[in-house]
């Protein structure tokens, strides 16, 4: 019996897209009705001017607005808007806390897995079975299938003798 986490599953897929995406430098961006008004700290407005490139790359249109304050325009069409801030805040984290230390393929991975993360479809979502057999189906279609950008497993396998044990059939 197999057990999939169908956020985990989401997450590994939409990571895989936003990379290939990226990489053909064809992002899918949606533009926000009203700019969304991000106030940064110091230390956050610094890291927003060295990524700021690699945001656009990624689907966010951002641009300053007065001080300390950045205007997003538009955001990767996968993420929801109600995401949008979490999403850029995270990254900004990350490129504070990792910039030095990583290279830029690590700093667009971890942007990745923030926007997939943020996109996916979450845990307690039901899901019709279309909905299933499309996840499935992409979810095989993935480099890496097994786990999410974060390292988590996408399933758990249990064998039958397994199950029986539990159950104190043998």
């Amino acid at each position: 019996m197999w057990i999939i986490d169908q956020h985990v599953a989401h997450e590994r897929i939409l990571f895989e897209k936003v990379l290939r995406e990226w990489a053909s430098g064809k992002v899918e961006m949606q533009q926000l009705l009203v700019p969304l008004m991000l106030e940064l700290t110091a230390s956050q407005q610094i890291e927003y001017g060295r990524i700021a490139g690699e945001l656009l790359a990624a689907g966010f249109e951002t641009e300053p607005f007065g001080n300390r304050t950045v205007a997003v325009k538009s955001v990767p069409a996968a993420v929801p808007a109600s995401e949008a801030e979490r999403i850029l805040l995270e990254i900004l984290e990350i490129a504070e806390s990792e910039m030095r230390r990583v290279s830029l393929e690590d700093l667009r991975r971890g942007m990745a897995a923030s926007i997939a993360c943020r996109a996916a479809i979450k845990i307690n979502m039901r899901l019709e079975q279309n909905k299933i057999d499309y996840l499935l189906r992409e979810l095989a279609r993935t480099e890496y299938p097994m786990s999410c950008p974060h390292g988590r497993p996408v399933a758990l396998r249990y064998a039958i003798r397994d199950i029986l044990k539990g159950f104190h059939r043998i």
